[in-house]
């Protein structure tokens, strides 16, 4: 496990302040969020660690293993069970001028509709699917917009990999906030976790139950990241001693 991206991973309670703090900022700013698998990803890519200025748990699995050693933390995912109603609708009220990129064009173009539907005020002046040939053309189209915000749903490491790609690029400081499979599911079903599924803290459930690759992570990722996060803190917090 790598120590700095531990320490870089925040606590869901300061989601919103630190989001604020990002807008303010007079650069841009990458925020991401991590569950078992993506952790992995990230943690073997320095780049990506440095890159990304804000790190957030996106499931119970990881704040609760987290939670053992160090400073507790908890969840925060761009979804409607957490953070991304909120965050959205906070947008479409400041009138930000958002991108919306990510999933496949299909997909992408239902969930905008969808958004737009949802928050009226939403403005939305650019968006496409994530199969992107080229970051540089991609950064040169958001350049002529003054984008304020950057919704990125590609799947880690891709979506981060393009978020500090913008990040180094866009002239205009802005907000870039990943959002995994969040456009997919929004194109499925406006919310797409049942109401009992977020009530009880399910929704993995419901995403093995839909979706094969989920279920082919948490079978065969999810028990290794448990074995080798704890055996490595153990081990960590045995040396300091």
């Amino acid at each position: 496990m790598n120590q700095n991206l531990n320490t870089k991973l925040l606590s869901g309670e300061v989601f919103t302040q630190t989001s604020h703090q990002a807008f303010e900022s007079k650069r841009s700013t990458v925020i991401s969020f991590l569950n078992p698998f993506s952790y992995y990803e990230v943690a073997k890519d320095d780049n990506l660690i440095d890159g990304v200025d804000y790190y957030f748990s996106d499931g119970s699995l990881l704040c609760h293993l987290h939670n053992l050693f160090l400073p507790k933390i908890t969840r925060a995912s761009f979804d409607y069970s957490s953070i991304a109603g909120t965050f959205l609708q906070s947008v479409a009220d400041t009138n930000k001028r958002i991108a919306i990129i990510g999933a496949t064009e299909e997909e992408n173009t239902l969930a905008v509709t969808v958004l737009k539907q949802q928050y009226p005020s939403l403005n939305v002046v650019y968006h496409r699917n994530g199969y992107i040939e080229s970051n540089e053309q991609t950064a040169s189209d958001l350049n002529e917009l003054d984008i304020d915000v950057v919704l990125v749903g590609m799947g880690t490491p891709y979506q981060e990999r393009f978020s500090i790609y913008l990040k180094d690029n866009l002239k205009h400081p802005a907000v870039i906030i990943t959002c995994g499979g969040f456009l997919t599911q929004t194109s499925i079903k406006p919310d797409y976790y049942h109401p009992l599924i977020k009530k009880f803290g399910l929704r993995w459930l419901q995403r093995i139950v839909m979706h094969k690759h989920v279920r082919d992570r948490v079978l065969k990722v999810y028990p290794k990241f448990i074995f080798s996060y704890l055996s490595t803190m153990i081990r960590t917090h045995a040396a300091k001693k």
